[in-house]
């Protein structure tokens, strides 16, 4: 689903198959630096916004993810983002301005990923991606 978080507005609601979703991340609220930043990347998160649009979601998803961690500072999400895609994510980011990491899997296939996250992070929730089916307006 794409919205438009200022006015609260569904703009687009996308139909996607069945995807398993695993999202780890910092136990405490980062502190958020280099705000400037990403103010000064707004034309490039319109234009990922519209690819969005265009049907090109995840990869959309996931340009904006590494430019949030890179521009907030976070280094961790950034290696954990790179693992998450070298192992075959669909798509992986920072979840708004963080903490949470995510990385989308086709089903069956986040197993090598939940290990490095054991690893690394200790702790993470799995979930599946679901269709929309009602919207309160």
């Amino acid at each position: 689903m794409l919205t438009d978080n200022r006015s609260l507005k569904v703009i687009k609601q996308v139909s996607q198959d069945p995807l398993t979703v695993v999202i780890t991340g910092y136990r405490t609220r980062k502190k958020l630096q280099n705000l400037g930043r990403l103010g000064a990347l707004s034309g490039i998160y319109q234009a990922l916004f519209n690819m969005a649009l265009g049907g090109d979601l995840w990869r959309a998803a996931t340009i904006n993810g590494i430019l949030v961690a890179e521009s907030l500072g976070y280094y961790n999400a950034l290696e954990t983002i790179g693992t998450a895609l070298r192992l075959g994510a669909v798509a992986s980011g920072v979840s708004g301005n963080g903490p949470s990491i995510y990385a989308v899997f086709k089903p069956g296939e986040e197993g090598p990923f939940i290990d490095y996250i054991r690893s690394t992070w200790g702790y993470y929730l799995v979930t599946r991606l679901v269709e929309t089916r009602y919207l309160v307006p």
